[in-house]
């Protein structure tokens, strides 16, 4: 059993780590494991260099911690309704805080840095999610959701690149709501879901961060496409509606992957590649169907 299942048959009833397997799209192809629940609504997932797993919890306003071998713990709290989360170069915590409508980095001494909360004079809808070039270039979603999308003041859903020196500009507003968001291996292009189009577009992204020349990568999607990642191999992977979707740069489908409850936003272990699916009130592992088990 991973140190994930053993850490949480310590913590609390309220959140627990469960061993229940389910079988892959293909079998044979994948494990799909269930290795946490309990949220009311898992979003935002991301690794520290510890190997710990932070998840995004909006509703309850926090961020848990799934560390191996210890109990579940609550990283932050309250979060602003942390959604995204990204680690930049520096190993410092970005964060998409949606209800606060802002996006903060967690400084090393633990300080909170305010990145962008207004374009324009005017908030932020409610950034959602969000990539981080090495070079420390951020890009992120802010979609209004919900309650926001009464409250919004700018008058377009906007894709935004914030440089390194503070610098905010909206490089794509649409009229429709993006969501997932990530770059390419070798960071030269931009790749954005869109939730109420059901699809993807690209961007190409220059060595000074700029970013350019938007087409429709992948037309259609099966669910709404919320999260959006790329692999190490530098396939597409996208949450969205329950399953899990797996494409090439180019955009063509290699494999859907259905996982049991609706897909909100994903990860990938940093050093093993596999897949770690946010999913509403669980997370889920996807791996390579040899592996009995994800690695510590």
């Amino acid at each position: 059993m991973s140190a994930y299942n053993e850490s949480v048959k310590r913590a609390s009833a309220a959140l627990l780590l469960a061993a229940a397997l389910s079988t892959a799209q293909e079998p044979g192809q994948h494990l799909i494991q269930r290795v946490a629940g309990g949220f009311r609504y898992a979003d935002g997932v991301a690794f520290e260099t510890t190997g710990s797993l932070l998840v995004a919890d909006p509703p309850e306003d926090r961020i848990l911690r799934l560390q191996p071998g210890k109990p579940v713990s609550v990283a932050r709290r309250p979060s602003g309704g942390a959604a995204g989360l990204a680690f930049d170069s520096k190993q410092r915590l970005v964060i998409c805080e949606t209800q606060a409508r802002r996006v903060v980095r967690i400084e090393e001494r633990g300080s909170l840095t305010v990145l962008a909360s207004q374009f324009e004079g005017k908030p932020l809808n409610g950034p959602n999610d969000l990539a981080i070039r090495s070079n420390g270039h951020i890009y992120f979603t802010d979609p209004a959701f919900g309650s926001a999308l009464e409250q919004r003041q700018l008058p377009f859903h906007g894709v935004f690149h914030l440089s390194p020196k503070g610098a905010l500009e909206a490089v794509f507003r649409s009229e429709t709501r993006p969501t997932g968001i990530a770059l390419s291996p070798d960071e030269r292009t931009l790749y954005v879901a869109f939730a109420d189009e059901h699809l993807v577009r690209a961007f190409d992204v220059s060595r000074s961060g700029a970013v350019s020349n938007p087409r429709v990568l992948i037309h259609r999607t099966s669910g709404i496409p919320l999260g959006l990642r790329t692999g190490r191999d530098a396939s597409l992977l996208i949450a969205a509606g329950e399953f899990l979707e797996i494409h090439s740069p180019k955009g063509t489908l290699v494999q859907k992957i259905r996982i049991s409850d609706r897909t909100a936003n994903l990860a990938v272990h940093p050093r093993t590649g596999d897949i770690y699916v946010a999913a509403r009130s669980a997370v889920y592992l996807v791996a390579p169907g040899e592996r009995a088990a994800p690695e510590p």
